[in-house]
Order: structure tokens, then C-alpha cells, then sequence
């Protein structure tokens, strides 16, 4: 019986073994040895041995034309797969481009999130963040579900947006592409600002009476000057992967 199918099925594994993954897709251990060292499988090594996550292993047989194991969707965990989080430094060494990353300030202080401090001038990053492959491949993938909704929609973490929806710039009176790691002091007016952060830390740390909608005031940043506000109702959507992200909509 292969190892992962003898596993607890209330608690699916997150990663295999080098032999775990062969046994799983019945090939040697020699051949997914060569796609971690050449790259193309994405493993973390522990000692002498490497682990491979499952959404990492559904991601490079899915991009790869390779056939899901029956025992991954038995395990619910058949996508849809993305690529493993990992720092952009990281994911440009692992595809072999020269990025400068030591004299990044990203790099300097070891931020997963290199988009949120694209205002720096510190980033050593030749494209925008909408045009960066690591952002496309890493992130893009997991807030496609925004362009879905008809209200305003963005992708909040760590006060941070990851991207939003045309309607939801418009609000914020920005082009999406500055959505793009924008921080929510940027968007959040000053008298609701220390609500919103007081909600989203207390829902982090699973506080049980945090309101999912309320009243908020935006500052868009081309219609509202002099201090002016225009008012909303959020509804905040805690999403499971990865912990801390957050689905916002808004009404005017």
C-alpha cells in the first residue's frame, strides 16, 4: 500500500519524503531526486533529506502535464495546487536568474512579502510588481477569486493588500497595479483606521465577537482632498490558506 494512503485520512499529510512521493507516483527515487536538484520540484531539505509538500508535488505534475494520484483527491488535497510560498529571493535563485538580491532591501530583512515594500526604493526589481513573474506565479494564482465579485474585493494580509478587484480601486481612487502591496493607512481614513487594525489583529488570534461587516471611512485618494471621507460597509472573509488573509468587500 503506498505510505500516504496509510495515513489518518481525518489528517491528510502536508508533505512526503523523497521515497513517499516515488512510491506515490510509482517511479525511483533517482528521478525525483533530479527534479529537486534541477529545480524543477520545489523541496525543503532537512538535514541529509529533503520534505516535499503535497501542494508543491500537485503543483509540478499538474503544470507538467503529469496525472493527479487517485491518493491525492482521496486525501482532499486535488487543488486547485499553486506553487509553494516562498521569498522572492529564494524563488530567483531556484530559477537561476541574477536579481542583485543582496542589496535588497527585502533580502536585508528577510520580507516574505517583497511587494510591500515596492515604496522604498530600496527593491533591486527592473519590473513592476504586476509584471514580475514571482508575483504572477506565487501570488496572482490565489486572488484570481476578486475579478469574480461584482462589488469591490481585494485580498488583505499582515495590513497589507495584495491586490483588488477595478471596483475596488476605483474606490480607493488608484490604478489596480498600486493596489499592489498598498497598506491600509493609505486607504483606511484616520477615524476608522484604528478600528480596522483592532478587528484584524483580533480576528488573527481567533477572538469570537469580531464583527464580519461595518461601516468604515475610505479616503479615496483623488476624490476625497482636505480631509474628506466617503463612507462604506466592508464584510471581512477570513480565507484558510495561508492563516491571516482576509477577503474584503465593500458597498458603498
Amino acid at each position: 500500500m503506498c505510505p500516504i494512503a496509510m495515513q489518518n485520512t481525518l489528517t491528510p499529510p502536508k508533505t512526503l519524503s523523497v521515497t513517499q512521493a516515488a512510491n506515490l507516483l510509482g517511479i525511483g527515487r533517482t528521478t525525483v531526486g533530479c527534479w529537486i536538484r534541477t529545480k524543477k520540484l520545489h523541496a525543503d531539505r532537512v538535514g541529509r533529506n529533503y520534505t516535499i509538500s503535497v501542494d508543491a508535488l500537485g503543483f509540478f505534475l499538474k503544470s507538467n502535464g503529469h496525472t493527479i494520484p487517485p491518493e491525492l483527491a482521496d486525501a482532499h488535497l486535488s487543488g486547485p495546487f499553486f506553487r509553494n510560498f516562498q521569498p522572492c529571493w529564494q524563488y530567483w535563485q531556484e530559477s537561476g536568474h541574477d536579481r542583485n538580491c543582496e542589496n535588497c532591501v527585502s533580502f536585508k530583512n528577510q520580507r516574505d512579502l517583497c511587494f510591500t515594500t515596492r515604496n522604498s526604493g530600496s527593491l533591486q526589481c527592473p519590473h513592476s510588481c504586476n509584471e514580475c513573474k514571482y508575483y504572477q506565479e506565487i501570488y496572482l494564482p490565489r486572488i484570481q477569486l476578486i475579478y469574480q465579485f461584482d462589488l469591490p474585493a481585494a485580498l488583505l494580509r499582515d495590513f497589507s493588500f495584495w491586490g483588488g478587484n477595478a471596483k475596488w480601486a476605483e474606490l480607493c481612487g488608484v490604478s489596480e497595479r498600486d493596489l499592489i502591496g498598498l497598506g491600509i493607512e493609505s486607504v483606511i481614513h484616520p477615524e476608522s483606521l484604528e478600528t480596522v487594525i483592532s478587528d484584524v489583529k483580533k480576528r488573527n488570534f481567533g477572538h469570537p465577537e469580531v464583527p464580519r461587516t461595518y461601516s468604515v471611512f475610505l479616503k479615496n485618494i483623488e476624490l476625497c482632498k482636505d480631509g474628506d471621507k466617503l463612507a462604506v460597509i466592508i464584510s471581512l472573509y477570513p480565507l484558510r490558506d495561508p492563516a491571516g488573509t482576509l477577503l474584503v468587500l465593500a458597498e458603498p
